[in-house]
């Protein structure tokens, strides 16, 4: 039947419920970060050889201004005597020569020992080189002999840190907080950094290494399930093994903070482009535009046309929302506000199903669609798109009986025949064929809704050429 394609509000905005499904700029991360990094890595002056425990004298003194070690750094002569470990960028210390609270961050050697960083074991008030870490944020260069430097679920860069050193970030880009990265040395006594809520994040393509690609259609991989909210994951779809989401790369590279560029979507509606590997805009995509996007993206307006509810397309991005105000559908249908059919643009249509739809309309008064291009679709069509199907229904033949009579003078053989014709189909009558049909006054609802019509299969007006098709139940395509 006809194949207008739909915009699935279910039920007010485009892209699912009430609260949209790109609510927050498809933000990947909520209870746990995508930089595994820990919140204390606080290992200034590690190895404790005299004075007060690290407890009552590191987190009670400043740093700043710094120049005085707050304990002895550990001789070089001791240190020879202690094992080397992490490919000889660290040694092996007994871990009661190691503050308690710094124990957590080493990574565990034989025989009740740690594996301390060189840099750290050998000066007590080691300042890291600062550099630049993941998504242009400012960093502190560390060791990889630290485990949540090492396993970071994002891989840190190298940037321009010395040896085989890794660049962490001082900010968790995900959860504004600290990482403890850079409060080491004079580095402690910068301000933290303030991470701009609305500007998105440059892409950081080393994240797609830790991940399987996924999506024909377009770049994607597979996001681990706890990185996605749970109100977006129904718009994505679930990665084999169930424990992961198909992320489109221009999202999960930015940690979420990516602004989609803007469009012109369904008649020039504001748009931004968005991937074709979201459920929701593979599910349009012969009906969204790609305009001005790439070619694995669509144009998904701002506001449901239909409606002129908000789709959330456009407030995927940090702190976006709409340029231009809602522009909905004209209504040209046959209740007295013009409800039941929206003048839609004629591109909207295919062209197999063009040909049955004009830009009358059937407003109790009889207007036309006013802009131009457009032609007047009953709002359930328009709804379910290429699924459409008419609902099947009883046509009433009484109003055919003197037809049926005139051509069988039988009352017993009119009536069977008029049975014959009793298979009918739901029609708007909004529909061209319904509504220039004088015999369709002839028609009753039947089951159908107010604004349609039960059109029989067969025609009872050409009864004398057998049984000629209506259309209802078989639409033949437009020539």
């Amino acid at each position: 039947m006809l194949l207008l394609h739909s915009f699935t509000v279910s039920p007010a905005p485009w892209l699912g419920g009430t609260s949209v499904a790109f609510n927050r700029g498809m933000q990947l991360t909520t209870s746990k970060s995508l930089l595994a990094l820990p919140f204390a890595l606080h290992l200034l002056g590690c190895v404790e050889v005299d004075g007060p425990p690290v407890e009552s004298e590191i987190r009670t003194t400043s740093p700043c201004p710094a120049g005085t070690p707050k304990r002895k750094a550990v001789p070089a002569d001791m240190l020879n005597a202690f094992p080397t470990c992490c490919n000889a960028a660290a040694v092996l210390i007994p871990d009661f020569l190691i503050p308690a609270d710094f124990r957590a961050q080493l990574a565990p050697g034989p025989d009740a020992t740690l594996c301390v960083p060189n840099e750290f074991a050998t000066n007590a008030d080691y300042t890291p080189k600062q550099c630049t870490s993941v998504f242009g944020l400012k960093g502190a260069c560390l060791s990889p002999c630290l485990p949540d430097v090492q396993n970071a679920a994002i891989k840190l860069p190298r940037a321009d840190c010395p040896g085989d050193q890794l660049c962490a970030p001082c900010v968790d880009p995900t959860t504004k907080q600290e990482t403890g990265a850079c409060d080491f040395g004079l580095m402690a006594c910068d301000p933290p950094q303030q991470i701009d809520d609305c500007k998105p994040f440059p892409p950081e393509p080393s994240i797609l290494s830790n991940y399987p690609a996924c999506c024909d259609a377009g770049p994607a991989h597979c996001a681990p399930a706890e990185y996605v909210e749970a109100d977006q994951r129904k718009d994505l779809n679930m990665c084999s093994g169930g424990k992961s989401y198909c992320v489109p790369d221009d999202i999960l590279m930015r940690g979420g903070k990516y602004q989609p560029p803007t469009c012109k979507s369904v008649g020039g509606r504001e748009g931004r482009c968005l991937s074709v590997c979201v459920k929701s805009i593979a599910e349009q995509k012969s009906t969204l535009p790609v305009s001005s996007c790439k070619p694995h993206e669509r144009c998904a307006p701002c506001y449901d046309p239909r409606t002129g509810m908000g789709t959330g397309a456009c407030t995927v991005g940090p702190c976006d929302k709409p340029k231009e105000a809602a522009n909905a559908f004209e209504k040209c249908g046959n209740g007295a506000d013009g409800s039941g059919a929206l003048c839609v643009p004629n591109d909207l249509v295919p062209a197999v199903d063009r040909c049955y739809f004009d830009n009358i309309g059937c407003f109790q008064n009889t207007a036309t669609c006013s802009e131009p291009g457009t032609l007047c679709v009953p709002q359930k069509i328009i709804d379910a798109g290429p699924t459409f199907e008419p609902k099947v229904c009883t046509a009433s033949m009484s109003g055919f009986l003197a037809l049926f009579m005139t051509i069988f003078s039988n009352p017993f053989t009119a009536f069977t025949k008029m049975s014959e014709y009793s298979d009918a189909r739901c029609i708007s009558k909004c529909m061209k064929d319904v509504r220039e049909n004088p015999s369709a006054s002839l028609l009753g609802s039947g089951s159908c809704d107010a604004d349609e019509i039960c059109v029989p299969c067969y025609d009872p007006m050409k009864l004398s050429e057998g049984k000629v098709p209506t259309g209802a139940c078989n639409r033949p395509p437009c020539p």
